[in-house]
């Protein structure tokens, strides 16, 4: 995959947060995104009982839905905001089989820097 290193990030990014920003820049983003930890496992992450990465493509396939649904749900707003967004995706449990919806929150905001960002993380963060 195509994203940036965690050495690129800042320190405090680095920690909870993984950067998507050139993959996000395929949905017309132009700020650096980031995704959060918990999100990345549940809606992205696909890794197999024995902790290795299933299937790299689906992985990919996954990152991008949820970058093109919070891609749709800013599509017109301005400045800095939150807005829910739905995506359906399967578990990363290693039981399920069929799709359910979730809820994740966009937030556009300013970090530690004074840069624009948007963070992608579940509502209750």
């Amino acid at each position: 995959m195509n994203m940036h290193s965690n050495a690129q990030q800042p320190f405090v990014e680095q920690h909870n947060k993984r950067d998507v920003t050139s993959t996000a820049r395929l949905f017309n983003f132009n700020r650096s995104v980031y995704m959060t930890d918990e999100v990345w496992q549940d809606c992205v992450e696909l890794k197999g009982s024995n902790g290795k990465v299933i299937d790299e493509l689906a992985v990919l396939q996954r990152l991008r839905h949820v970058l093109f649904m919070a891609s749709s749900a800013l599509h017109g707003r301005v400045k800095d905001t939150e807005c829910e967004f739905r995506i359906h995706r399967v578990p990363n449990d290693q039981v399920s089989r069929h799709p359910e919806a979730t809820t994740l929150k966009l937030v556009a905001h300013h970090d530690q820097f004074n840069q624009p960002v948007i963070t992608i993380q579940h509502p209750d963060d």
